[in-house]
């Protein structure tokens, strides 16, 4: 179970929202690094109001589709209340859990989650069985020695070493860090090993 004083406040979620927000993080230009592509179903972990959710469904497009999972009900519909297009569905549960069958999806996005919930292996393994072979994970968090003041506290974060270490123990194949600013970084890893699911 996630522990609370680790989640995101939902009572901020227009935070969350803001353009200088939007400004500081460019969705479109940072997902564009990730290798999501149009068709795919896309797994939106901790979608909150939709900040990444929106843009993910406009690279996805009308033949994919991207499901937003959160916590919070409320999060949930602050997201349906700003009426997203019809490829995109909600879904609620209790992180790691995550209710999908297994090798479900082709790529999943989780941003500013992964430092939320513990234990952060069993999050981890949940990852990998939703995520079909050859699909991709991109994960987007917080660096413990971040530049600026905002964001959870540095206690809370984990280094894209541990990270990708945790990914790799889960069973996903090559986590590597492919971009990082002086506040966050960003990781990739597949499904599985491409040498073992073939022939």
């Amino acid at each position: 179970m996630p522990h609370e004083d680790r989640r995101f406040d939902p009572k901020k979620c227009d935070a969350l929202l803001a353009p200088e927000r939007w400004q500081r993080w460019n969705p479109p230009e940072l997902l564009a690094r990730t290798g999501v592509r149009p068709g795919q179903r896309v797994l939106d972990v901790g979608c909150g109001p939709g900040f990444w959710t929106f843009p993910l469904a406009e690279i996805v497009g009308p033949a994919g589709e991207v499901l937003a999972l959160d916590v919070s009900a409320d999060m949930l519909a602050a997201l349906t209340a700003r009426r997203p297009p019809a490829q995109v569905r909600t879904r609620q549960s209790e992180l790691p859990r995550m209710d999908l069958p297994r090798a479900y999806v082709d790529f999943i996005w989780v941003a500013f989650v992964f430092h939320e919930v513990q234990p952060p292996a069993a999050l981890a393994e949940a990852l990998y069985l939703v995520l079909r072979p050859h699909g991709r994970l991109a994960l987007f968090d917080w660096r413990p020695d971040a530049a600026s003041s905002g964001g959870p506290p540095r206690h809370h974060r984990f280094s894209s070493q541990q990270v990708c270490a945790y990914l790799s123990a889960a069973g996903l194949y090559a986590p590597r860090e492919i971009w990082r600013n002086q506040d966050a970084y960003l990781i990739t890893a597949l499904g599985a090993n491409p040498s073992e699911t073939t022939g």
